[in-house]
């Protein structure tokens, strides 16, 4: 080290000054040697940044789309198991009401009515689900839910029947409740929006439009079936067996038909699922490319890293070293 005639605390406040500077420099040398990647993009990249920076901004894309895609997975997946919710009951109970009736079995019809009242109610729980706190049947009014209450619905049918002078009346009568457009049910008892929401997308020039309302056709035709069985447990002609077995029946063979459009639904929801899983997959395989192509941009020499490692803390030792002898330095220590 060079000696001047520099005092003794200007030559400490200088070694201290070079301490500090190799010691920041060791700081760096030593995450580059740990992390593979070099701590300067500027130097990394030898000044040209442009491919460096498409590369990140493809990775931010990615991990949007990888976002947007775990929703829509989720979603998917809360829809087709509403969906097979509202199957398995409404199968079960068209089977029933049809075979009692079938048998005129009046005690056992009345029975399944009582079941359909409970499963109606359920069914509208299950078309007001929401996901991450938004509503999944009621199109873009995902902050309000997409039917009103059970029991408002019931309500209002409970009194169509009621008015009704015979079993065919009341079936009329519900029917033009669920009537598209104009029935009753559109404006009383659908009470989310009339647009679905927008296709989402999963990748670069991949949307997928996988919207679904509670007034669609397959979902009111089911409500309209279980409505007909419900309303006998609502008191509709009570102490008319016959009428009673009129409605139940209608009520059996019209949930037979239902259940085909549940089932389309949930296969439609099916090939969104595996069209979601197929972009998930996509989005992994782009993620890693990227995230490769960036390494090898940023990535350092192992031996150049740890030969530069080397060399600073070497400096940083006899910087060291010469401070500490410096600081001993006494003139009583040269004297005879």
């Amino acid at each position: 080290m060079k000696v001047n005639g520099a005092s003794d605390l200007a030559r400490m406040q200088a070694l201290q000054g070079r301490a500090f500077n190799t010691r920041a420099a060791l700081d760096l040398a030593a995450r580059e040697l740990t992390t593979g990647q070099k701590t300067s993009r500027y130097e990394a990249t030898g000044g040209n940044l442009t491919r460096l920076f498409a590369l990140e901004r493809s990775l931010d894309r990615n991990a949007v789309f990888s976002e947007t895609i775990s929703l829509t997975e989720l979603r998917l997946d809360v829809m087709q198991e509403s969906l097979g919710r509202i199957l398995a009951p409404a199968e079960s109970l068209a089977i029933d009401l049809t075979s009692a009736v079938g048998q005129g079995d009046v005690a056992g019809a009345l029975l399944h009515a009582e079941t359909a009242r409970t499963i109606f109610r359920d069914v509208v729980g299950i078309l007001n689900t929401q996901v991450a706190g938004q509503s999944l049947f009621a199109g873009t009014a995902t902050d309000s839910t997409a039917l009103a209450p059970a029991d408002a619905i019931l309500a209002d049918l409970d009194a169509l029947a009621a008015g009704a002078a015979t079993a065919a009346d009341a079936i009329t009568a519900i029917d033009a409740y669920f009537q598209k457009p104009g029935g009753a049910f559109y404006t009383n008892g659908y009470i989310g929006s009339v647009d679905d929401l927008s296709p989402v997308e999963i990748g670069e020039g991949q949307r997928i439009d996988y919207g679904m309302r509670a007034d669609a056709d397959e979902l009111v035709a089911v409500l309209r079936a279980q409505s007909l069985a419900a309303v006998v447990e609502g008191g509709a002609f009570a102490g008319q067996p016959a009428e009673q077995m009129t409605l139940l029946g209608t009520a059996g063979s019209r949930l037979l038909a239902a259940k085909e459009g549940i089932l389309d639904l949930r296969a439609w929801v099916g090939v969104s699922q595996e069209t979601v899983e197929r972009a998930r997959a996509e989005r992994i395989g782009e993620r890693d490319t990227l995230d490769i192509a960036r390494a090898k941009i940023v990535a350092t020499d192992p031996l150049e890293s740890a030969s530069n490692y080397q060399t600073l803390q070497v400096q940083l030792e006899s910087i060291y070293t010469v401070t500490s002898r410096l600081a001993n330095l006494r003139f009583t220590n040269f004297l005879r």
